[in-house]
C-alpha cells in the first residue's frame, strides 16, 4: 500500500513538473504543502520568489502559471513573470478566466478567499515597483485588455465582474452592460457600481434590493431615497445604512438622524454598555462632516454624557463662553461615567494615526484630554469634572488617568472619594490598584488612611491565592502594621 501511495505521489509531481528542470522543481518545494499564504510564512514565500526571479527563465515560470496543481505555486510564479514584466499574464489570465481556483489569505484569526483570475489582474495592475516590472504604457494596456474580457465575455463570470467592477471604464457601454446583470442576477455588488452613474432612471431599481441597496445609496444619496431609509428605519442599527444616510445633508435627513439615535437607544437598554453603545452610530452620523447634524450630537451630551471633540469645537465656535461652560457643566453633572471621541474613527485622514495610539484603547486618557480641553474654558467646570470622573473612573484606569493627568493638587481636593473608591470598591484587589494611583499623590497621611482601609479588608484577600500574595507584597513594601 505504500509502495502504491508513493507511485501516485511520483506521478502526481512528475506530471505537474515534468516540463520545467530539476533545479526550478526544488526551489518551488517549499509551496507544494500550502494550503493558504499564511502570514507567518510571509519570508519563506518571498525566499522562494527570490530565487525563481533569479534562477528560472521566463518560459519555466510561465508553465508553473499554467500547468501547477498548487494554486500557490502558481500564484508565485504570477508574481515574477509580473516583476519580470512578462505580457504572457494575459493569456494565463485568459486560461484561468472561468477557473474556481481560489487562493485564501490567513493570518492567526482572519482569512479571505481570491480568485486566482482577480489575483492575476491586481498583481499586473499593482503600483508597488517591488511587485510590478510592467512599464505604465503596458500596464493600462493589460489592464485595458483584461477588464474588457471580464465585461464582454458570454458567459459573464459574474464573480469575476464583481471582483473588478472597480476597474471597469465609466462610460456608456460598461453602464448598460452592468445594468442588464443587475437585473438578470441581482449583484448587491454590481448595484453599487451601478449606483455610481447617478442615473434617476435607477433609483427605483436600487429600491427593489431592499435591506441591499444601502451600499448603493452610499453611492447616489439623492433626496428620492431618503422616504425609502425612513420607512425602513429599523435597518439603521446596520452599518451599511449609517453609511448611506451621513451621505445626505438635508432638514429631512436630519429627521431620520434623530429617529435612528432613538432607536439605538431603545435597543442599546438590555445592554450592560452605558453610552458606549451610542458611540458608534454617534460618530456614523457625522463623519461626512454635515453640520446640520452637529446641534443633534451635542444635545447627547446632556442626555447620554457622550461627546466628540469635533462637536465640542463647533459648539465653542456657535456659543458664548458663557453658553459653553454650562453646557459642559450640565453633561459632567449627568450620572454615569463620559464617553469622550478624540477622533472620528471613520475619518480615515486622521483613523491610521489614531487606531495605533494609546488614546484609541484607553477611556481614561480620552477623559484627561476631556478635562485639560475643559480646564482651559472653566476652572470651575474643570474642577467639577474631575470630580466626577474620579467617582465613576476604574480601578484598572486610576494609576494611569492620575499620571496622564498631572495634577495632583486638584486631585487631592477629592480625598473623600479616594477614599470611599478603596472601602467600596467591588473588588478587594482592584482597591489595591487604586491604593498604587493613591500612591503617587504624595500625600502621606492620605496614604495612611488608604493602607488602613486595604487592611480592613484583609479577609477578603484570602479568596484567591494570587490576591493574598499581592495583599502580603504591599504590606511588606510599604511597611504597613496590620
Amino acid at each position: 500500500m505504500k509502495r502504491l501511495i508513493s507511485l501516485l505521489l511520483f506521478l502526481f509531481f512528475f506530471y505537474a513538473y515534468s516540463q520545467v528542470s530539476d533545479k526550478t522543481a526544488f526551489l518551488i518545494k517549499p509551496l507544494e504543502k500550502f494550503d493558504s499564504f499564511y502570514a507567518l510564512d510571509d519570508e519563506k514565500v518571498k525566499d522562494v520568489e527570490k530565487a525563481l526571479y533569479k534562477k528560472v527563465s521566463s518560459d519555466e515560470l510561465v508553465i508553473l502559471a499554467g500547468k501547477s496543481k498548487n494554486v500557490y505555486i502558481k500564484a508565485t510564479a504570477i508574481k515574477v513573470l509580473a516583476l519580470k514584466g512578462d505580457q504572457r499574464l494575459l493569456g494565463i489570465f485568459k486560461d484561468h478566466f472561468y477557473s474556481q481556483e481560489n487562493i485564501v489569505y490567513r493570518t492567526s484569526c482572519l482569512s479571505h478567499e481570491q480568485l486566482i483570475s482577480t489575483y492575476i489582474f491586481e498583481t499586473v495592475s499593482s503600483e508597488d515597483k517591488k511587485e510590478n516590472g510592467f512599464s505604465i504604457k503596458d500596464k493600462k494596456r493589460l489592464e485595458r485588455e483584461m477588464a474588457s474580457l471580464v465585461l464582454n465575455a458570454k458567459p459573464i463570470n459574474k464573480e469575476l465582474l464583481e471582483a473588478l467592477s472597480y476597474a471597469l471604464p465609466e462610460n456608456q457601454d460598461t453602464y448598460t452592460k452592468i445594468r442588464k446583470q443587475v437585473i438578470d442576477t441581482r449583484s448587491a455588488e454590481l448595484l453599487v457600481t451601478l449606483a455610481k452613474y447617478k442615473n434617476p432612471n435607477d433609483i427605483e431599481l436600487i429600491k427593489s434590493f431592499g435591506a441591499d441597496a444601502y451600499s448603493a445609496i452610499e453611492q447616489f444619496p439623492d433626496p428620492q431615497f431618503l422616504p425609502f431609509i425612513k420607512e425602513h428605519i429599523s435597518d439603521s442599527l446596520d452599518f451599511y445604512v449609517m453609511f448611506a444616510l451621513s451621505k445626505f445633508c438635508s432638514e429631512e435627513a436630519k429627521e431620520i438622524v434623530i429617529k435612528a439615535i432613538e432607536l439605538d437607544k431603545e435597543q442599546n437598554k438590555e445592554n450592560d454598555c452605558g453610552n458606549g453603545c451610542l458611540s458608534t452610530i454617534y460618530q456614523h452620523i457625522y463623519m461626512e462632516k454635515c453640520k446640520l447634524y452637529y446641534p443633534v450630537l451635542a444635545d447627547l451630551w446632556l442626555t447620554d454624557k457622550i461627546i466628540s471633540f469635533d462637536i465640542l469645537d463647533d459648539y465653542e465656535k456657535t456659543h458664548t463662553q458663557k453658553e459653553t461652560v454650562k453646557f459642559l457643566l450640565d453633561g459632567f453633572s449627568l450620572p454615569g461615567k463620559a464617553e469622550v471621541i478624540v477622533v472620528n474613527q471613520f475619518d480615515m485622514d486622521n483613523t491610521l494615526d489614531y487606531s495605533t495610539s494609546d488614546i484609541a484603547f484607553d477611556s481614561g486618557l480620552r477623559l484627561v484630554k476631556l478635562l485639560e480641553r475643559t480646564k482651559k474654558i472653566s476652572k470651575e467646570v474643570y474642577e467639577k469634572g474631575l470630580r466626577d470622573s474620579l467617582l465613576h473612573l476604574g480601578d484598572l484606569d486610576f494609576k494611569r488617568f492620575i499620571s496622564k493627568l498631572k495634577d495632583n493638587d486638584s486631585i487631592l481636593q477629592n480625598k473623600d472619594i479616594l477614599l470611599d473608591k478603596l472601602r467600596n470598591n467591588e473588588s478587594a484587589y482592584g482597591a489595591l490598584v487604586i491604593i498604587d494611583g493613591i500612591k503617587m499623590l504624595k500625600d502621606k497621611n492620605l496614604f495612611n488612611d488608604g493602607a488602613a482601609i486595604i487592611v480592613s479588608r484583609k479577609a477578603e484577600f484570602k479568596k484567591f491565592p494570587v490576591w493574598e500574595k499581592e495583599y502580603k507584597n504591599f504590606i511588606k513594601e510599604n511597611n504597613i502594621k496590620e
